[in-house]
C-alpha cells in the first residue's frame, strides 16, 4: 500500500491521439483502479465519464439543445482540485481528444494543475493503419462519404473545412505538442510509439506502465474487453445508414443509438472480414509524411517511449476490392436480425419493469416498506412468517401446532388457543 505524500503528485496528462491505442489503455486503467491506488497512482474524476466531462469543459464545448445530463461547466477545475488533494504519488488523466485544445486550453490545463509536475503523453501511430481507422471513426460520427473522398479532404485539402481540419488538429504532431511545449519542458513531453499491427497486445501497455512507474503485471489483460473494429463491409453499411439518417436528429441522439448500439454492439463480426487498406497511390505520400513527423519529434527533444521507426510504413499500400452491394445487403440482413433480437430482449425487460411497477402501485406503502425491510433483515422476516401463521390460525385455515413445535421466536403468538 502506497503511503500518502505531502508533495504534489506528478500528473501524466495523456492527451491522445485518437485511434492510437487510447481506448485500450483507458480500459486497463479504469479496470484496475484499486491496484493503481495501491501503487500510489490516482485516477481523478471517479470514472472515465468524469474525465470526459472535464475534457469538454477544458475545450469549451457547449451542450447540444436537448442533450440530457449535459452540464460540465467547471468539471476541469474540480478534476484538478481532486488531483492536488489526493496525496498520491502520481495521477493519470487520459482522454484522446484533449490534444484538440487550443493554446489557451493548454495553458489553462497546466496552470490549474500547479504546483504539480505535469507530463504530456501523446500516442503516435503509423499513417497506413491510422488513416483507414480514422475514416472508420468518422463514419461512426455520421460522416457519409467514402474513403477516397475522405482521403482527398485530409491529404489534398488539409487546410479546408472538411475532414482534414479535424484530422490535422489532433495528428499534426509538431503543432499539437508545440501548444504544450510552451508550458512544459521538452523532456516532460513523451511520444508513445504505438506498436505496428501484429505486435503483442501487451507491448503498448508495458510502455505506458513503465512511463508512469508501475509494474505492468498489476493489470490482467485477459479480462480486457476487445475493442472490435469494423470490417470494410460493415463500415460501408454504416456509411449508407448515415446517408439515410435525417438531418433533424441531433448528434447526441445519433451517438446514443447509431454509434453506441449499431456500430459498437451489433455490426462487429457480422460482415465479410477484411481491413480497409490505404490505396497504393497514397503510399509514397504516407512514407514522406511519416519521415517528416519523425524528424520533427527528434529535433524537438521530446522523450520517445518505444521506437520511432514503428511510425514508418512497413509494407507497400494496396488496393483491395471494395465490398459490393450483395455483401452489404447480406450484412444488413444479419444486422436486422441482431437488432430484432435486441428489441425482443428490451421488450421483455420493459414488461418485467411494468409488472413490478404495477405491483408496487397496488401495494400499500406501509406493507411495501415492511416487505423491503424484511428482505434485508432475517429477524424481521421470521417475525413476518410468525404473523402470517397467526393470521391463518385465526381464520381457521391452519391448525395450531403441537406445543413441542412452538415457534422459538414467538412462543406467545404461536400458543394454541384455549
Amino acid at each position: 500500500m502506497a503511503v500518502p505524500s505531502d508533495a504534489p503528485p506528478i500528473v501524466y496528462l495523456h492527451i491522445g491521439a485518437p485511434k492510437s491505442g487510447t481506448t485500450f489503455l483507458q480500459d486497463l486503467l479504469w479496470r484496475n483502479v484499486q491496484a493503481l491506488e495501491a501503487e500510489g497512482v490516482f485516477l481523478p474524476g471517479g470514472s472515465f465519464g468524469g474525465q470526459v466531462e472535464a475534457m469538454r469543459d477544458l475545450r469549451g464545448l457547449e451542450p447540444e439543445p436537448g442533450q440530457p445530463q449535459a452540464n460540465w461547466e467547471g468539471a476541469w477545475d474540480r478534476l484538478a482540485d481532486e488531483v492536488k488533494a489526493s496525496g498520491a504519488r502520481a495521477a493519470v488523466i487520459s482522454n484522446e481528444v484533449i490534444c484538440a485544445v487550443d493554446a489557451a486550453g493548454a495553458e489553462r490545463a497546466v496552470r490549474s494543475l500547479a504546483p504539480c509536475e505535469v507530463h504530456i503523453v501523446y500516442s503516435a501511430r503509423d499513417l497506413p493503419s491510422l488513416l483507414p481507422s480514422e475514416w472508420q471513426e468518422y463514419i461512426k460520427h455520421r460522416y457519409h462519404y467514402d474513403f477516397d473522398q475522405w482521403l482527398r479532404e485530409v491529404i489534398d485539402d488539409p487546410g479546408g473545412e472538411g475532414a482534414g481540419d479535424w484530422f490535422w488538429r489532433v495528428h499534426d504532431i509538431p503543432q499539437v505538442l508545440g501548444r504544450w511545449a510552451v508550458h512544459v519542458p521538452a523532456d516532460r513531453i513523451h511520444v508513445l510509439a504505438v506498436p505496428r499491427p501484429g505486435a503483442p497486445r501487451e507491448l503498448l501497455w508495458e510502455r505506458f506502465a513503465g512511463l508512469i512507474g508501475i509494474d505492468p503485471a498489476l493489470a490482467d489483460l485477459d479480462e480486457l474487453r476487445a475493442n472490435a473494429s469494423l470490417s470494410w463491409t460493415e463500415t460501408e453499411l454504416l456509411r449508407r445508414v448515415n446517408g439515410a439518417v435525417g438531418d433533424e436528429a441531433p448528434m447526441w441522439l445519433y451517438h446514443r443509438f447509431v454509434t453506441d448500439v449499431l456500430a459498437l454492439q451489433v455490426l462487429p463480426g457480422l460482415g465479410t472480414p477484411g481491413r480497409v487498406p490505404l490505396p497504393a497511390d497514397r503510399g509514397a505520400w504516407a512514407a514522406e509524411k511519416a519521415h517528416e513527423l519523425i524528424d520533427s519529434i527528434r529535433s524537438s527533444g521530446y522523450d520517445v517511449v518505444g521506437d520511432l521507426d514503428e511510425l514508418l510504413p512497413r509494407e507497400p499500400a494496396g488496393r483491395a476490392a471494395e465490398p459490393g452491394d450483395a455483401e452489404v445487403i447480406d450484412t444488413a440482413a444479419h444486422a436486422i436480425v441482431a437488432l430484432l433480437d435486441e428489441v425482443s430482449t428490451l421488450r421483455e425487460e420493459l414488461g418485467a419493469l411494468r409488472r413490478a411497477r404495477a405491483e408496487q402501485e397496488r401495494t400499500a406503502l406501509p406493507k411495501l416498506m415492511a416487505r423491503r425491510l424484511s428482505e434485508r433483515s432475517p429477524a424481521v422476516w421470521k417475525m413476518r412468517v410468525g404473523y402470517w401463521h397467526l393470521v391463518e390460525r385465526i381464520k381457521g385455515i391452519e391448525p395450531p401446532p403441537p406445543v413441542e413445535q412452538e415457534d422459538e421466536l414467538s412462543p406467545v403468538l404461536s400458543r394454541p388457543r384455549a
